[in-house]
């Protein structure tokens, strides 16, 4: 059996012989991808509003990162970072030029970046100066020590001892945080918006509170930025909107459009202490990698990208309202901002949220549970109205059957 016949039910059989069950998937092979479009092996059309889980914000196969991928893979795949390359030294000027930051480290994933991070502010914060502070409900990887730092119990079970290192402040309490700064505290990790534990922003307040504390104690501030940066929240870093400014940031997901790269952003007197050897990664910025980052930058620094954004998502916020006014029963609101959104479920709703999705996918829609708590939306940038429209019909349709 060739590749090109084999269907939905034939990848999975395949795939669930040879890969290890870390995956909850749904039974359906992808072949295909187009703006907000994805086609399975069978044929069948969805419209994604999960986007690789926030990473393809241009849509799949944007024209610009095709190309610019498939250029840079015929002149150069990989080379050490011995050397210097064309796209990964254009898009850390691309990244600086339009951050608060002077110097960029790049690896692969979110958790690398956040890693490093970590790794970073032990290094400038100086010796008996380890503890790294974060919150409950966050979310920062599924390494050790990134998942150390995730304030969730449920992804530590199984790997205790966890790292030392790490503690948890409660979610949007300054004054619990303000009481675990001790002489061994180096900095305060946090997302501007926590996007796995429900769509569930940080307060503007809440976060000046923060770095009005790292000021004061001499601490780094850390924002994970790997699902709210590149123009997830309708700016191109979510820190632009707050009025607080980090210390480090962190990028991953959609800054290569589907590529594997990620990027640690902070001020030169800081990354003056990762010195020669003390942290490094094989692949981090691939010349192929970065040349989809330079593209994806590129077309979100255009003039009329980030408006474009922000009034869909007051159009998609408004109709997801509408949605929750409909169904009071299912729905208590929305929360979340730019193309990442939330609709807020109530403890009916709740109970059936796995359900939901589960009817969506069957209807050829793709959204996801966060949290146990809410339906999250995070669609490509790129999204149409019509598109919006389709989902909203599709949603009413689904909450309406089962009220």
């Amino acid at each position: 059996m060739t590749a090109a016949s084999m269907k939905n039910t034939d990848w999975k059989e395949k795939g669930d012989t040879v890969f290890a069950g870390t995956y909850s998937r749904f039974p359906a092979a992808m072949v295909r991808g187009e703006g907000s479009r994805l086609w399975d092996a069978d044929g069948r059309e969805y419209l994604d509003f999960l986007a690789g889980i926030a990473v393809c914000s241009l849509g799949h196969c944007h024209p610009a990162v095709t190309e610019a991928v498939c250029e840079q893979a015929r002149k150069l795949m990989h080379v050490s970072n011995l050397f210097y390359t064309e796209p990964q030294t254009e898009l850390a000027e691309l990244l600086t030029e339009n951050s608060f930051a002077d110097q960029v480290f790049m690896a692969n994933s979110g958790a690398e970046v956040n890693e490093a991070a970590i790794k970073l502010a032990r290094i400038h914060s100086g010796k008996g100066r380890y503890e790294i502070i974060s919150l409950s409900g966050s979310f920062h990887g599924r390494t050790l020590a990134t998942v150390a730092a995730t304030g969730q119990p449920k992804f530590h079970q199984g790997f205790e001892p966890m790292p030392a290192g790490f503690v948890h402040a409660g979610f949007g309490d300054p004054d619990e945080l303000k009481k675990l700064i001790n002489p061994t505290t180096c900095a305060i990790l946090c997302e501007p918006l926590q996007g796995e534990s429900g769509v569930r922003p940080l307060e503007p307040a809440y976060l000046q509170k923060i770095r009005n504390l790292c000021d004061k104690h001499n601490l780094l501030l850390i924002f994970d930025e790997v699902q709210t940066g590149m123009g997830r929240t309708g700016t191109l870093f979510a820190y632009e909107q707050l009025g607080v400014t980090p210390d480090i940031m962190t990028l991953a997901k959609a800054l290569g459009n589907g590529l594997p790269i990620g990027a640690m952003l902070t001020r030169s007197d800081i990354a003056a202490s990762f010195t020669v050897g003390t942290h490094a990664s094989t692949f981090g910025g691939n010349p192929v990698a970065a040349a989809a980052g330079v593209a994806v930058m590129k077309t979100m620094l255009a003039a009329d990208f980030f408006p474009a954004i922000q009034e869909k998502s007051k159009y998609f916020i408004q109709q997801l309202e509408e949605v929750a006014a409909q169904f009071p029963q299912l729905c208590t609101g929305v929360r979340g901002s730019g193309m990442l959104l939330a609709l807020v479920l109530t403890e009916k709703g709740i109970e059936h949220g796995a359900e939901i999705v589960q009817q969506l996918f069957d209807r050829g829609c793709l959204i996801n549970f966060a949290g146990m708590r809410v339906l999250r939306f995070i669609p490509p940038l790129t999204v149409s109205r019509g598109e919006i429209d389709q989902l909203i019909n599709e949603l009413s349709d689904v909450l309406g059957q089962m009220s």
